[in-house]
């Protein structure tokens, strides 16, 4: 017996090569099957999100619909990569101005989409230190100011000291 162990080690026999060669082979096939299914689950989806001009929408939101646990953003160039579950998934891409659009991907994996813009929605808004208003709904007077004349106040502790005596109209108080 140890003899015949022996010459098995030193040198196979071809019937043992072939066993241990069709062997590898179904090892082979059986670990490209599993793979195989573990990868039925994902479909991925790239696309491009534009307007009206063919201009790239930095930071559009695209999400599946009625689930935005599941989306992303847009790139800086519009482009956006998403793993789906599902190959007939809606897809809702939206972005501030523009209008919402609902998008099938019917197993698709590149998407090009095009928002419209929403003119309701476009008008004029101006921006103030605690959020944004409307043009119309602000009361009283608007004044500016640059950063260097900020900049001249030196060692105050807040914006609001080193506003008080160099705006018009502006008062501040200290608690």
């Amino acid at each position: 017996m140890k003899n015949t162990r022996q010459q098995f080690l030193a040198k196979p026999s071809p019937e043992w090569r072939k066993v241990l060669q069709i062997r590898g082979i179904l090892f082979f096939l059986l670990l490209a099957c599993s793979l195989s299914v573990a990868a039925q689950g994902k479909f991925v989806v790239t696309g491009k999100v534009l307007d009206n001009n063919d201009e790239p929408l930095i930071g559009a939101t695209i999400a599946l619909k009625d689930n935005t646990a599941i989306g992303t953003v847009a790139d800086f160039d519009g482009n956006f990569t998403l793993e789906l579950a599902d190959k007939n998934a809606i897809l809702t891409v939206s972005y501030v101005g523009y209008l919402s659009q609902d998008v099938e991907v019917k197993g698709r994996n590149m998407i090009v989409v095009r928002l419209r813009e929403d003119s309701e929605m476009l008008e004029e808004v101006v921006v103030v230190g605690y959020g944004q208003q409307k043009k119309e709904s602000v009361v009283g007077a608007i004044t500016q100011t640059k950063g260097e004349v900020l900049q001249r106040a030196g060692g105050v502790s807040d914006i609001g000291a080193a506003l008080t005596g160099n705006l018009p109209g502006v008062v501040t108080t200290a608690s």
